[in-house]
């Protein structure tokens, strides 16, 4: 096993997305990943780009954002370390529903969505692990994004539902 090897698989078992995953699992995530490095203001992928990377961030900060149409790029989240980008890299039709950016130098773990896939169909169990922990995510960014508008536009209203 390489040094970069030993770094990435270090790395993966650190990440907490691979938190709670077996160690053979761990294994074979390291061997569809590879160390993506990006700098500051570097596009990492557009909004409706179809991008088949999965991103485990393990430092620094990636804005994501989306267009407005006349208003621009509105930028309604920040992730950093220990975070998840590009989830939708394993859902058809693997098409970016937000733009990222790096807002400092970011290291990333880039997982083969198109491998992954492949893992997550050959063994249940994992697959449905790994949609689990994509759920959140999603749901976490809904949150995030309902919070922002709720700044945005002010408090929701008594009665009104959630």
């Amino acid at each position: 096993m390489s040094e970069q090897q030993v770094e990435l698989l270090t790395l993966l078992k650190d990440h907490p997305f691979t938190r709670g995953l077996a160690d053979e699992r761990v294994k074979d995530l390291a061997s569809i990943s590879t160390l993506a490095r990006f700098r500051v203001g570097q596009k990492i992928f557009e909004e409706g780009e179809i991008h088949k990377r999965l991103y485990l961030v393990v430092y620094g900060l990636v804005a994501l954002h989306f267009h407005v149409p006349t208003k621009g790029e509105f930028r309604f989240e920040t992730i950093g370390a220990g975070e998840v980008l590009g989830w939708s890299s394993i859902l058809e039709p693997f098409r970016k529903t937000s733009g990222a950016t790096a807002v400092e130098n970011t290291l990333t773990i880039s997982i083969d969505s198109e491998k992954l896939i492949r893992m997550m169909e050959s063994d249940k169990a994992f697959g449905f692990e790994i949609y689990k922990k994509i759920v959140g995510i999603v749901a976490d960014r809904l949150r995030a994004a309902r919070m922002r508008l709720v700044d945005i536009y002010g408090e929701i209203g008594r009665g009104e539902k959630e």
